[in-house]
């Protein structure tokens, strides 16, 4: 019984350190790993993991770049787009240390269609970038649009109110002037209110349509 018990105590101190490890593993902060690259001419826009890459997006990188890999990955495929130079598309095997290092030098290309192509792709890639600002600019006009629909809103109200107030007044006296002069105030400020409305609104919409256009 005695043996049994210790055998038992150390068959617990066992599993508990090695729960207690693979805890710690869990735990442990996991190392990032990173591909270096590097390419002649620098500033090349590069591309990762695209099964069809469209050169007219925005790169994912533009190197030198530090690109992290996920976890697992024992390759990763990269396109390299520059205006003058031929386009370029390999897959890396990556090492298993940390940081993985690769130089390219791109093939320049004095192909008239390619360094046209691509000159057309830099225009199409700069309207959709122009695109999306426009969307990102309408946010603005429809933000002052709402503020000057809830004032325009609240107006109205008030301007109900005192109308309401001088349809129960049964004599013209001096409250009746009052609500009369109040009414007014809040009816032309509920009137200027909605043109200021439309305008923002219609300019935001305006913005927003053309951001849509020129982002595809």
């Amino acid at each position: 019984m005695k043996y049994f018990r210790k055998a038992s105590l150390i068959f617990v101190l066992i599993l508990m350190a090695i729960c207690g490890n693979v805890f710690a593993q869990e735990q442990a902060p996991k190392k990032t790993r990173y591909l270096h690259i590097s390419t002649n001419p620098s500033s090349v826009d590069l591309f990762t993991n695209a099964g069809i890459v469209d050169f007219a997006n925005r790169p994912n990188y533009t190197s030198p770049a530090f690109i992290p890999i996920p976890e697992g990955s024992e390759d990763i495929t990269v396109s390299f787009f520059h205006p003058d130079y031929a386009d370029t598309t390999i897959n890396i095997k990556l090492s298993q240390n940390d940081t993985s290092y690769i130089i390219i030098a791109l093939r320049q290309t004095y192909d008239e269609d390619i360094l046209v192509s691509h000159q057309e792709t830099l225009k199409h890639r700069n309207r959709r970038n122009l695109g999306r600002t426009l969307q990102w600019f309408s946010i603005a006009p429809f933000a002052i649009g709402s503020v000057s629909t809830i004032v325009t809103l609240y107006n109205i109200s008030k301007a109900n109110d005192h109308k309401k107030a001088m349809e129960n007044t049964r004599f013209k006296n001096e409250n009746y002037d009052v609500h009369m002069r109040d009414f007014e105030d809040y009816r032309n400020s509920a009137r200027t209110g909605k043109t200021v409305s439309k305008i923002f609104f219609g300019t935001g919409l305006l913005l927003l349509s053309a951001g849509f256009i020129l982002s595809f």
